[in-house]
């Protein structure tokens, strides 16, 4: 198997990294941060968590996947706090009636930028 590159619209890293590498039928996609389609950056918590998602949700379609198949989420949060503000935007995508909620783990991380409250990266199978 080869690795395959997995990139969108927007999104153009500068730094040495791909947005999302397809290996044989898994997507890993790197962390996506909660900044908005325009460039900017909410200060809620909720909004930002929903951005993230969006985010790697153009990486997964462009790569022809699913958010229904998502296997793990990796949820990097500057504060503990913020903790119940992200799992309330992040349950509108995963679980409940939707589907089965993906493994997940959570951690508490400084960010690279002050202004990031979360950043979120997805395993994805077909």
């Amino acid at each position: 198997m080869s690795k395959k590159i997995q990139h969108t619209g927007g999104i153009s890293p500068s730094l040495p990294y791909s947005p999302g590498i397809e290996y044989g039928d898994i997507l890993f996609v790197a962390g996506q941060v909660g900044d908005a389609e325009d460039g900017s950056v909410p200060e809620d918590i909720g909004a930002q968590t929903e951005n993230a998602i969006l985010n790697a949700k153009r990486i997964i379609d462009s790569a022809g996947y699913s958010l229904d198949n998502v296997l793990q989420a990796r949820v990097f949060l500057a504060k503990k706090e913020d903790f119940a503000g992200m799992n309330a935007a992040y349950r509108k995508y995963f679980g409940g009636e939707h589907n089965i909620a993906p493994t997940r783990y959570a951690v508490i991380a400084p960010p690279v930028d002050d202004r990031y409250l979360v950043e979120i990266a997805f395993i994805v199978g077909k």
